[in-house]
């Protein structure tokens, strides 16, 4: 059993198959997942329509999320918001997916950069994933790949929550942060360097 601040050291996986072996990094289950999705989607859903929305008595504004047309533009929405939350990250490529079920980040190899790969095929006349807050949540994942504090965390951990959260209250709007951290807290899914009452 790991003590307080034990941080797990890779493994090296041999695939029989192929006859390579890479290094995994060891993560906790992602127990969160669905619950983080559900948040999201939920969230989602406000910012397709936007205005005003009730909550515990205060009437917040959401504004509308932005939608993109092609991989070009929302190259550029990436790079924007790589570089005004940390210059120095690394930069990752936007790529389109082939699959029109879900988005996806993609971490660094030596081989590539780090992607993120988002679907463009219409569903009911749109483009699901092209929109500000698919990328938020895959950019979360870059930034949270590049934190140590991470290290051993679920994809979904609290340390993404925290970064997600930061990345709404930054680009969205601290409304629409304050809803995606109210609705984390009211479902159980743990933040980073916030301590439950």
């Amino acid at each position: 059993m790991p003590f307080f601040g034990d941080i797990p050291k890779p493994a090296r996986v041999i695939d029989s198959s192929m006859g390579w072996a890479h290094t995994v990094r060891c993560m906790a289950r992602d127990t969160h997942r669905s619950a983080v999705y559900s948040v999201e989607d939920a969230l989602g859903r406000q910012l397709d329509r936007g205005g005003t929305v009730e909550f515990f008595g205060s009437t917040l504004t959401l504004p509308i999320e932005r939608r993109f047309a092609d991989v070009a533009s929302m190259q550029r929405f990436v790079d924007s918001v790589l570089s005004v939350i940390d210059p120095y990250l690394p930069p990752v490529t936007v790529r389109e997916r082939v699959s029109a079920s879900k988005a996806h980040y993609e971490r660094p190899r030596t081989d590539r950069l780090a992607a993120i790969a988002v679907p463009l095929q219409l569903i009911d006349g749109r483009r699901w994933a092209a929109r500000e807050s698919v990328l938020l949540h895959e950019i979360a994942h870059h930034v949270t790949h590049h934190d140590d504090c991470a290290r051993g965390e679920a994809a979904h951990g609290p340390t993404f929550c925290a970064h997600l959260i930061s990345l709404h209250a930054r680009v969205i709007g601290p409304e629409s942060a304050l809803l995606l951290r109210a609705s984390f807290d009211s479902a159980g899914i743990p933040v980073a360097g916030v301590v439950a009452s």
